[in-house]
């Protein structure tokens, strides 16, 4: 038990460590482009914090992230390099829509249908990928690359051809969903709704789920095939259930959004949702609290960051930036941290 406080107190330290080192090259950024760091980063606190409405915004922009997080976190503990976040959001959103508009029948049954249908969707996106690497040896990281690619293309004729809104003039947008299919609003003032339930089930879910056989075997395939194969558990098979469950969570991102915030398709819904939650998934070590709180502070970042650049002479790109140097800084933790232990075996085996 203490080893394990230790390694929690240790992960939180090099996380703090890594937010304060970008955030003070961020700084260093705004200064150089002329402006004042200290004014620029009061101003994107006010921006996340500064009311009632802005920080729902951030629990708003926080609920899909985690949910994404959570599902690059269960590939990546098996060392399943998952990046087809944005892809399997968009077939979640694509998915979950489809009954929303199509089907005639109760909201009671619609709205766990749609729920259902938008896991379904990025599982069966995410579990594309895991054939191809199973059957084909095919490296996870080009195949998910190049179905958000394809995710993107497909959304993008959905909502320009045959799911274009007939009232919609010439932006590429869906119907909407009826009123009574929406996820409840806590506030007519507040965007923030019921979804965040949901988000706080996936959570408590998360907890459990690493405790269970499933979770035990998923971490294990995490320490290599001979391991995993040794221990008499079918690889291949725990690949494709570990990027469907992966997908899933994306998925449910995805019927989040839809029923949650937009009510409809729009061509740019998955708003580079993926690459963030990687980086929150990272950061937050793969740990659902970790995530849950790394996940509060890239969303406060985001929401802030666009009151930032409308108050401010500083771009939203220093946030950009910012989510780029906290990857740096957790890749170059991780290789450091290999190299210690290879040295310190290394040293060992010779006085062996």
């Amino acid at each position: 038990m203490g080893n394990k406080l230790k390694s929690a107190a240790g992960e939180v330290c090099a996380a703090v460590l890594t937010i304060a080192i970008a955030l003070a090259i961020g700084a260093v950024l705004v200064k150089l482009s002329g402006n004042d760091p200290v004014e620029a980063y009061q101003t994107l606190f006010r921006g996340a914090f500064g009311s009632k409405q802005r920080i729902s915004e951030v629990f708003v922009k926080m609920v899909p992230l985690c949910m994404m997080a959570f599902g690059t976190s269960v590939a990546f503990r098996a060392q399943l390099w998952n990046i087809g976040g944005n892809g399997q959001f968009i077939l979640g959103a694509v998915a979950a829509i489809l009954p929303g508009l199509y089907l005639k029948l109760p909201p009671v049954i619609l709205l766990p249908l749609s729920l259902i249908c938008g896991m379904l969707g990025g599982a069966l996106w995410a579990g594309l990928a895991a054939v191809l690497k199973i059957r084909f040896s095919a490296n996870e990281v080009i195949t998910t690359l190049m179905l958000n690619y394809i995710a993107t293309y497909f959304l993008a004729f959905l909502v320009h051809g045959p799911m274009k809104d007939p009232v919609g003039g010439d932006f590429p947008q869906s119907p909407n969903i009826a009123e009574a299919l929406r996820l409840p609003l806590f506030s007519d003032r507040l965007r923030i709704h019921a979804g965040i339930f949901v988000g706080i089930l996936v959570v408590a879910v998360m907890l459990f789920f690493w405790k269970t056989v499933l979770g035990y075997r998923i971490d294990l395939a995490g320490q290599g095939e001979k391991v995993a194969t040794y221990s008499g558990m079918s690889v291949k098979r725990t690949v494709l259930i570990t990027m469907m469950i992966s997908g899933a969570l994306t998925g449910l991102a995805g019927w989040n959004e839809i029923y949650g915030v937009q009510y409809r398709l729009l061509e740019g819904v998955a708003s580079g949702y993926g690459d963030i939650a990687v980086v929150i998934a990272l950061l937050g070590s793969l740990n659902p609290v970790g995530i849950v709180i790394a996940g509060f502070f890239f969303s406060a970042l985001m929401v802030g960051g666009a009151t930032m650049q409308r108050m401010t002479d500083v771009p939203y790109s220093i946030v950009d930036i910012i989510q780029g140097l906290v990857i740096v800084f957790i890749i170059a933790r991780t290789t450091l941290n290999l190299t210690v232990v290879k040295n310190w075996i290394g040293r060992r085996q010779r006085h062996a």
